[in-house]
């Protein structure tokens, strides 16, 4: 029982003290002053809680919910496994979540829950690193019958996502575009995974360009920018759909991008063209440039701690935002 539930208990329950009873009324004050029943929550009401306990981050509150839940009968039975499935996942504890959708899925089979909690199960699987499972989980729900526009969008993103987790990236950037472009998805969670997919895609890609050479150094430098700020783009999109899980990921991810772009050109080497007695300066000026570099990456990192404030999102991203935010302020800037 919450504590607002009890507190309404308790106000019902507190008797009216009679100015003057005769000692004949006795019994008749008695019955007067009976407490009130108070009626148990009901199981709908318990799952509403708990939903709302989860999300402003009191998990355990939330836990305990629904573990009344299901022990109250009720008409939301469906709704109260797919909710556990759901708080096992953003508590991170992936295998048990995939555990949890499993059993929604063989519970109630024809249902829209059963439908998305495949979807999480495969999710969950990608995050403990059984990609080819989560594809195959996929591929299953897609052999299942006829779905709606909708559900075959969002299968192709789940399935695009995992590809790309599995080493297939271009093929699972392609499956993941197509299906966005269709624009048939009624999953804003899907959707905003996909967009972090691409996000770490991109920012990976990125990365991968090392900077070495004169020519082809510069060819590179302009490419990399040219991936991160089509992440930012994804970012945005991202922000829109109202899932800040995915967001704060994507944030965190663009500040890695920026940071490592910093050191990088901190420690590109000057061109042989530069005279050894200018190689200093060169360094220096180089320097004083990419620290714009450095306070983008500080400007990604607090901006999603602000989020996860504003949303009162407590995940595990939200540390990780506090700390590469904190090294990046209280690090001085490199020197060449």
């Amino acid at each position: 029982m919450t504590l607002l539930m009890w507190m309404v208990g308790l106000a019902w329950a507190t008797p009216e003290v009679p100015e003057v009873a005769p000692p004949g009324d006795m019994d008749e004050v008695s019955a007067e002053v009976e407490p009130a029943q108070v009626e148990p929550p009901s199981q709908r009401a318990l799952l509403e809680e708990a939903v709302a306990l989860r999300r402003v981050g009191a998990f355990d509150e939330a836990a305990a919910m629904l573990a009344e839940a299901r022990t109250t009968g009720g008409d939301v039975d469906e709704q109260v496994a797919y909710q556990s499935g759901v708080l096992l996942e953003v508590t991170e504890q992936w295998a048990k979540a995939a555990i949890a959708y499993e059993a929604v899925e063989a519970g109630w089979p024809d249902t829209s829950s059963a439908v998305d909690a495949c979807f999480r199960r495969a999710y969950c699987l990608e995050e403990t690193g059984d990609h080819k499972a989560s594809i195959r989980v996929v591929r299953g729900l897609q052999r299942r019958g006829h779905w709606s526009p909708s559900d075959e969008a969002s299968m192709s993103l789940q399935r695009g996502i995992a590809e790309t987790r599995a080493g297939r990236v271009r093929r699972g950037i392609r499956r993941i575009l197509k299906a966005l472009e269709s624009g048939s998805m009624d999953r804003n969670w899907i959707q905003a995974k996909a967009r972090l997919a691409l996000v770490r895609a991109q920012t990976e890609a990125a990365e991968g360009l090392v900077l070495k050479g004169n020519r082809k150094a510069a060819r590179r430098l302009k490419r990399r920018s040219a991936l991160i700020a089509s992440a930012e783009k994804q970012a945005i999109a991202m922000f829109n759909l109202g899932e800040p899980e995915f967001a704060l990921e994507g944030l965190l991810l663009l500040g890695d991008a920026y940071l490592a772009l910093y050191e990088d050109m901190l420690e590109y080497p000057p061109p042989r063209s530069v005279p050894k007695d200018q190689r200093g300066a060169y360094r220096e000026a180089v320097a004083k440039k990419a620290q714009i570099l450095r306070a983008k990456a500080h400007a990604r990192y607090d901006e999603g701690v602000r989020v996860a404030a504003r949303t009162q999102w407590v995940g595990s991203v939200t540390q990780r935002l506090v700390e590469a935010r904190d090294r990046v302020t209280q690090a001085p800037p490199s020197t060449p």
